[in-house]
């Protein structure tokens, strides 16, 4: 009996797992939003999902400007960045992101992405990489849908790789008032701005730690045997079907490694 329950214990201590993490937070000076990258888990957008985590994790994401906030259309940021928050007098004024390359998303250079794109439209929520031209000349600048584009946006190829899934803050930013820089075009038109002629930035930007995942093991049931057979069933982790509870903390484990080892002995 004690035998099972160790391996039971074992088994259950070997599904207490981290899966990747997907999601990133945006902190703006106006507040916070979340964006859940590929939520969809299209392959295709591999390279969206890279390409955003190199500007996140490099740091270049941090101090960019919200630069567009057209009513109802979209919000545009990540193209420029800025070391004050005084609105500038000339668009030009606007250093750009240093680039990591675009995102080649129709290689064969046919007019079409290289990969299945069904379901993936511009609807309110949704997260697009900017083009300045074609399909493979997108980068760090990206837009958030503020309703139901796809019309408009998925014919010219604007391929949505992430969603927000909580608009508040960006229904925030666009209730603010706006303006445009004269010397600019489309990209400094409707420029959101707080008291004072002050920008609206993304102040710190970090992926989100991923959840434990927990699954639990019949202690009544289980055999050295079983042991073997379920870790050879569940495989990796990312395959197996796991309910979410939060991390127990290490004095617990602690406890409970130290438990097992006592019944293990005495049954020696």
């Amino acid at each position: 009996m004690l035998h099972r329950l160790f391996y039971a214990v074992v088994l259950t201590a070997a599904t207490i797992v981290s899966v990747q993490a997907q999601t990133v937070r945006f902190d703006t000076n106006v507040g916070t939003f979340d964006m859940e990258l590929n939520p969809t888990g299209n392959p295709g957008l591999q390279g969206h999902v890279d390409n955003l985590l190199a500007y996140v994790e490099s740091g270049r994401f941090k101090q960019v400007v919200v630069n567009r906030a057209p009513a109802d259309f979209v919000i545009q940021m990540a193209g420029f960045t800025t070391d004050t928050l005084t609105l500038p007098e000339n668009f030009s004024d606007f250093p750009a992101v240093p680039s990591f390359g675009d995102v080649i998303v129709d290689e064969d250079l046919d007019g079409t992405p290289d990969f299945d794109i069904t379901g993936l439209t511009n609807t309110r929520g949704t997260v697009s990489l900017a083009l300045s031209g074609p399909l493979n000349s997108g980068s760090s600048s990206f837009f958030i849908n503020l309703g139901d584009n796809t019309g408009s946006l998925d014919p010219q190829g604007f391929i949505p790789f992430a969603n927000i899934n909580d608009m508040a803050t960006i229904d925030l930013i666009l209730s603010l008032e706006q303006t445009s820089l004269p010397d600019g075009d489309i990209a400094s038109s409707d420029i959101p701005i707080l008291s004072n002629n002050r920008l609206v930035v993304v102040e710190d930007v970090f992926v989100l730690e991923p959840p434990v995942m927990f699954a639990a093991a019949s202690a009544s049931t289980s055999t050295e045997s079983d042991f073997t057979s379920a870790e050879t069933a569940f495989g990796p982790a990312s395959s197996a079907s796991f309910a979410s509870v939060p991390e127990p903390p290490a004095l617990v484990v602690a406890v409970g490694f130290m438990l097992i080892a006592v019944f293990y002995r005495r049954s020696i």
